[in-house]
């Protein structure tokens, strides 16, 4: 059976509670999804992450830590969290968007299983004509000697065919948004910083939580949302017909995102 999750990101239980979405989310999915995915100015404090991870944990749940691409700012912040997390023990699954992340979170004693997530999918994968390639079989080995066995990435809107040959990793697939780019910088929230000057100094006021946008452009004919420091584009369609069509794929995991 594909195993089904949501991601609930930076939200705390008692957040989605006043939504009025926490018992159907509980009661419908398996895997619950928290933490930031894109962005380092999302991370919640530590502490507010342990607690909300513990509380999916004493309802049987399924957690995994979502954690973004940093800048210096966001690996001190990191260094935290994952010694904060080390509390939940190898209970916890964590999905990193950085390498620094990967390094650090082995240094830090985490003890749980980490994923490749959507931000390194192009170091691995090409998605051509509806099939699914491994482009670089050397990274692959590098995240397995890692201890990385899953990779993360977006649907399409329709059916992918994966050509990933023996040994191929498991992947989990996100639905019904796909990213197509992101930026350590955000339309709302920072200005924008020449390369070669720190982040650290950013006081993100997190203005993106509030709402996406959509926009348009002469050369694409597809809408594009862009929510913080990420585009992204909407694909609410069926993209499987069947448990039998999610194994041809190789997912084995389905997470879906109420909102970019």
């Amino acid at each position: 059976m594909t195993a089904k999750g949501i991601k609930t990101g930076t939200m705390t239980p008692a957040e989605l509670k006043a939504a009025g979405a926490l018992e159907a989310a509980l009661a419908k999915f398996e895997w619950f999804y928290v933490g930031a995915e894109f962005c380092e100015n999302l991370l919640p404090a530590p502490e507010r992450l342990r607690r909300t991870a513990e509380f999916f944990l004493g309802k049987d749940k399924k957690v995994c830590v979502l954690t973004p691409m940093l800048t210096e700012r966001g690996v001190r912040s990191l260094a935290k969290f994952f010694r904060s997390l080390r509390r939940c023990g190898k209970d916890l699954e964590l999905t990193v968007n950085d390498l620094g992340a990967l390094e650090l979170a082995r240094e830090c004693g985490f003890e749980g299983n980490i994923s490749a997530g959507r931000l390194l999918y192009d170091d691995l994968f090409r998605l051509q004509r509806g099939s699914l390639q491994l482009v670089s079989a050397q990274a692959l080995r590098f995240f397995t000697r890692q201890g990385v066995r899953r990779f993360e990435i977006s649907s399409t809107g329709r059916q992918l065919n994966a050509k990933l040959g023996p040994g191929a990793p498991h992947l989990t697939l996100y639905y019904p948004y796909l990213n197509i780019t992101s930026a350590r910088t955000c339309l709302l929230g920072t200005p924008e910083i020449p390369p070669h000057v720190s982040a650290a100094g950013i006081r993100c006021r997190r203005e993106c939580l509030a709402a996406s946008f959509e926009v348009k452009h002469p050369l694409i004919k597809e809408p594009l949302l862009v929510s913080g420091n990420t585009v992204f584009m909407h694909f609410p369609k069926q993209f499987y017909s069947s448990e039998k069509t999610l194994k041809a794929m190789r997912v084995d995991r389905l997470v879906y995102c109420p909102k970019p």
